[in-house]
């Protein structure tokens, strides 16, 4: 779900520009690289900004309301 939020603004992108700093991939091959980077930074993001952190976060379970 995190990867989907991060990626989700993507689908509206009619252009981009990545620039590179010689080392690795360069041009559209990068971006699934750096959507991972952002995803895997995004949970010591929060934390750090929230004080909670989102691995030890959990939604209560669905109780039948019926």
């Amino acid at each position: 779900q995190v990867a989907e939020a991060v990626a989700q603004p993507l689908l509206e992108t009619r252009r981009v520009t990545l620039v590179a700093g010689g080392n690795g991939d360069i041009g559209v091959s990068r971006l699934p690289g750096e959507i991972l980077d952002v995803v895997t930074r995004l949970p010591a993001a929060v934390e750090a900004l929230t004080g909670v952190s989102v691995t030890q976060v959990r939604p209560s379970p669905l109780r039948d309301v019926g």
